[in-house]
């Protein structure tokens, strides 16, 4: 178990004979220190109670009771975060003593909590999960200032502004309600994780979604969007073959269609993991996929679409192209005359429309769109025969043309 005590560092000795006063925590034959930011002469301070003494250097009673009062502090602030990490499992480390002291303290706040986390995920491959958290830190950020904040600052007044800004800064509120739950779960985690018991800022708030129609297009409009004349090269034209690739993949998301590598096709097929779950994908080469791969082959990089820049920030890369495609996307949709506005999850609904229209049933559709995390439907599914699978995904492009 780790040792905590006040000490001198000797060694270190300014020119007036003073020695910094620090708390010094041993732990598995490693020290580290808490600096006071007091310096302290050898005389005045009893080494076997670790407390400064009154009268003997040059601090007056008051300042002295002041420096004791906050070594006492800091060493159960230390104490109390080795006793957190003994009941928890007992296995720990140096590091793990500070950084429970350090954020219970105040001096690692929620933003540093949040980037931990995004870090961890991210290494344990919940890339999509990982993304997500990103994009709500950097809302937390522009709606709450750069500057990070102790836990124990983020009020319900707090809450309320953030979840006003994102309201007022015209996000929809189910999208709204995403990256309330997102901050409600990181800080929950962070408060367990560092024993923290402060009165819960998000009491106050219902977050609550609204229910939406998921609108799929018509046969009519995804023929007149596949037959849309436009210039190769243009925004546009990448916009309308990603729809149109979305489709004939089972309606591969657009996250998985950015990061689909050329290594990732081989033997007529296309093997991926889905960001969003993490589950294992293969999907056959029809016609129609062939026809989009051979229009980008020549596509510079390990990447099949054009879409992620090298030696950039590849998420940064990625948003920047997720938007330009939207924005694309809607310009394709005026020009096509569509009834339903284009958005690259639509291709996804359309496709389950369209099979199941076509005679395919509900469990090979939720196989072929990489269902796992629907309990229900996994209770009667089985790995189905990929002849099956891919059966289905022609059909649906055939209607095409």
């Amino acid at each position: 178990m780790a040792t905590i005590k006040t000490v001198l560092v000797k060694g270190r000795c300014n020119g007036s004979g003073d020695y910094p006063l620090v708390i010094q925590v041993l732990h598995k034959r490693r020290k580290k220190v808490v600096y006071t930011g007091y310096s302290i002469c050898p005389a005045q301070f009893d080494s076997h109670s670790g407390s400064v003494l009154p009268g003997k250097g040059k601090y007056d009673v008051a300042v002295v009771r002041s420096i004791n009062r906050k070594c006492m502090n800091i060493c159960k602030a230390l104490a109390h975060a080795v006793a957190l990490l003994e009941k928890r499992d007992g296995d720990y480390d140096l590091e793990d003593i500070f950084r429970l002291y350090e954020t219970r303290s105040g001096k690692v706040g929620l933003y540093a909590y949040f980037r931990e986390m995004i870090d961890s995920l991210s290494r344990n491959g919940h890339k999509g999960t990982a993304r997500a958290y990103f994009s709500t830190l950097r809302s937390l950020q522009r709606h709450l200032g750069e500057a990070d904040f102790p836990f124990c600052k983020f009020s319900p007044q707090m809450v309320s502004k953030y979840h006003n800004g994102l309201i007022q800064s015209g996000m929809c509120k189910n999208t709204a309600v995403f990256y309330m739950h997102n901050v409600k779960a990181v800080y929950k985690k962070g408060c367990r994780e560092f024993g923290l018991d402060f009165s819960f800022p998000f009491s106050n708030l219902k977050l609550r979604t609204e229910k939406t129609v998921k609108r799929s297009l018509s046969m009519k409009d995804i023929r007149a969007v596949s037959r849309l004349e436009l210039q190769d090269g243009t925004p546009e034209s990448l916009a309308r073959d990603l729809f149109m690739f979305s489709i004939y993949t089972r309606g591969m998301a657009f996250v998985d269609i950015a990061f689909l590598k050329k290594d990732d096709v081989c033997y007529g097929e296309i093997h991926y993991r889905r960001c969003k779950t993490g589950q294992y994908m293969r999907i056959g080469i029809n016609r129609q996929i062939m026809d989009i791969w051979e229009k980008y082959r020549e596509v510079p990089g390990k990447y099949l679409f054009p879409l992620i820049q090298p030696e950039t920030d590849v998420y940064a890369s990625y948003r920047r192209s997720y938007h330009k495609m939207r924005y694309a996307l809607k310009k394709v949709s005026r020009l096509a005359g569509t009834e339903v506005p284009l958005r690259f999850h639509a291709a996804r609904h359309s496709w389950a429309m369209m099979a199941l229209e076509s005679g395919a049933p509900v469990n090979t559709i939720s196989e072929c769109l990489g269902h796992s995390s629907e309990g229900v439907t996994r209770i009667y599914l089985r790995e189905l025969d990929r002849s099956v699978l891919d059966k289905v995904n022609d059909l649906v492009a055939e209607q095409i043309g």
